[in-house]
């Protein structure tokens, strides 16, 4: 049955509030998963399992398959159409408040998700704050969301930019089309692999260093010395020593120039 036709049976109305817009074709599940290169030695974890299109194809790559659902409505039709899999946990739980430590600490653990979009942010917040050990996360993304997160400078460069990319290595995977979901969104999605990067997860504090992130840009329109003269006296010379114009604005600096004004300040 189609992604509709599963709907239909339960008299399932998707809302909004949820952000659920599920995936309709199971070819882009396929390669979603084929290009995650998921083995048999995984366990994977999926955040937000929809009507199961891509848990049925995780199930039969990866060892286990742990799938968040928020919606309970979604409870029978995901028993029913994944019951010849026996490697899949459902857990009807909102992801953002399930204890991660109470996961088993595997030896191959990687998420695999096309997540809700409109908890993007606290998700990869999540994920690297409280999660075991993992490989990495393969997961789908607006595709605007995408860009901001990957972008370097510009107007789509932002502390979402800087906290991605300070934290995690980045790939992308593949384009996804918008017309492969139902309801059919507003904006296409892009698919990204984020790889945890344990040196920097060591030395920089995420709460703290982010912090001081939004500080820096706590005010586009002026220059970053004016965005920090509320957390130090002297920003010229902290500006001066790192090799920066007074008259430079936050979002072309790089992220390099980031950590080493947030390491000069920390100690």
């Amino acid at each position: 049955m189609t992604t509709s036709e599963w709907l239909k049976k339960y008299n399932i109305k998707l809302k909004k509030s949820l952000g659920q817009n599920f995936l309709t074709v199971r070819s882009i599940a396929e390669e979603i998963v084929t290009k995650s290169l998921v083995t048999f030695e995984d366990t994977v974890i999926e955040i937000g399992s929809g009507i199961g299109i891509l848990t049925e194809e995780l199930a039969k790559r990866a060892k286990n398959v742990i799938s968040f659902e928020i919606d309970e409505r979604l409870k029978p039709l995901l028993i029913e159409k994944l019951k010849n899999y026996d490697n899949i946990e459902l857990i009807f739980k909102d992801f953002l408040k399930a204890d991660l430590s109470q996961i088993r600490d595997y030896k191959k653990l990687k998420y695999v998700a096309n997540i809700p979009y409109y908890i993007s942010s606290p998700i990869l917040e999540k994920i690297l704050k409280e999660s075991p050990n993992f490989d990495y996360a393969v997961l789908m993304f607006q595709k605007e969301f995408g860009g901001r997160m990957i972008a370097q400078a510009g107007k789509a460069y932002s502390p979402l930019s800087i906290f991605v990319q300070t934290y995690y290595d980045v790939d992308k995977i593949m384009d996804v089309s918008k017309t492969n979901f139902v309801p059919i969104p507003k904006v296409d999605s892009v698919v990204l692999k984020l790889t945890p990067n344990h040196k920097n997860l060591e030395e920089l504090d995420p709460d703290k260093f982010m912090k001081f992130i939004h500080q820096c840009f706590s005010n586009r329109r002026k220059t970053l010395k004016n965005n920090l003269k509320s957390i130090i006296s002297n920003p010229e010379t902290l500006l001066k020593e790192i090799g920066l114009n007074e008259l430079v604005r936050p979002e072309v600096v790089p992220i390099e120039t980031y950590i080493k004004m947030y390491k000069r300040l920390e100690g």
